[in-house]
């Protein structure tokens, strides 16, 4: 019931904010497991949208994959034209004729997200900002970004460059699994270029526990969006939101969303861990160590089965699992993710008699210290 009504708050938050279809089509979102790739939740996330600035993702994930290739280097210098020099704000205000390292060209897409920069990245990779996008979409079905079409490096409005909130989640998955070192360029806050330093945009990365990245973005047509990315206790989320009234609104709004999945998993805010100090006798210790048996009644792909294993034990099989702790433990085999249904706190000597009792009904069960 609560799982339902925060389900019921999140949408009255995000999406029913008028009755115009176009206002209601460009709310999406989207989080996956980094892990499995599981889609963990969504709402229109195939329905197309504006990319916005999110389009120099695809932009940084080209530049990255060119310097893999060596056709690129990080001291290669970038030539400005005419054309670069005169995108509008965000910018460097670089001028025409000059030059920019690539390096520093990184930066500025991620931190300034400057969309003169984006230009002289396309032209000097592909001759014409035109002929980049053709890349850029190229790449993208490579991807299985089958609803994506680029037209442009920096996501300046353009009424057929188009994307969709799943789409995105799979970009920004490709990126961080194949340039992993490139995509620690993400969480930085700042950089300096000629004297003047850059804050980030993606002011949700600051504030939020476990945020390493990845991209904001925003255009009149597509409202604020954000392509987000958060590590708790090893597990990684990505988040996809587009359509947002404000940047504190698209924040909040995914905020909710993220915290709500990274809860499913039983994964909690640094914050919310209460660390309790206390002396332990020899005795306590020793009971601590006396009942740190568990058994396992269930391995499931999804939370929700381990969780209906661990309520039909309980229900069925009380003598068993009476005053015991049930959990649903995350676990990986094999580098796939699993669930494991367990009850916790045995002795030894109580494991293994619950785990009899239960085979002699049938039941999967096996002891774990």
């Amino acid at each position: 019931m609560k799982k339902n009504l925060l389900l019921i708050i999140i949408l009255n938050s995000f999406l029913i904010l008028g009755f115009s279809s176009n206002i209601f089509a460009k709310k999406a979102a989207i989080v996956i497991d980094f892990d499995t790739e599981e889609v963990l939740f969504e709402v229109n996330a195939d329905t197309r949208n504006y990319p916005a600035s999110l389009t120099k993702i695809m932009t940084l994930y080209i530049v990255f994959d060119y310097i893999k290739k060596g056709k690129l280097s990080y001291d290669s210098k970038l030539s400005v034209s005419n054309i670069a020099a005169s995108r509008s704000p965000s910018k460097l205000y670089l001028e025409a004729g000059s030059n920019i390292k690539v390096r520093d060209a990184i930066n500025a897409l991620i931190i300034k997200s400057a969309n003169d920069v984006a230009t002289v990245v396309s032209e000097n990779i592909s001759g014409s900002e035109k002929e980049f996008a053709k890349l850029m979409t190229s790449y993208a079905k490579n991807l299985d970004m089958n609803n994506t079409t680029f037209k442009n490096a920096s996501g300046l409005p353009n009424r057929a460059q188009l994307t969709t909130a799943r789409d995105i989640a799979k970009l920004s998955h490709a990126l961080i699994s194949n340039f992993p070192e490139e995509y620690k360029l993400f969480s930085k806050k700042k950089f300096t270029y000629k004297g003047k330093t850059y804050k980030t945009h993606n002011k949700l990365m600051l504030s939020y526990d476990g945020a390493d990245g990845i991209k904001t973005g925003y255009i009149k047509a597509s409202g604020f969006q954000l392509a987000f990315s958060a590590v708790r206790d090893d597990k990684r989320l990505i988040g996809i939101i587009f359509g947002g009234d404000t940047g504190s609104q698209r924040n909040k709004s995914l905020k909710i969303i993220m915290d709500k999945e990274f809860a499913e998993l039983n994964i909690k805010t640094k914050s919310s861990k209460k660390i309790v100090k206390k002396d332990e006798t020899a005795n306590q210790k020793i009971e601590k160590k006396k009942n740190a048996y568990s058994i396992v009644v269930g391995t499931f792909k999804y939370r929700n089965n381990a969780e209906k294993q661990i309520k039909l034990i309980k229900s069925k099989y009380p003598v068993s699992t009476k005053d015991k702790i049930s959990n649903v433990v995350l676990i990986k085999v094999s580098g796939k993710q699993l669930y494991e249904s367990r009850f916790e706190n045995f002795s030894k000597k109580e494991a293994y008699t619950a785990c009899k009792r239960l085979k002699k009904y049938n039941r999967d069960c096996f002891v774990r210290l």
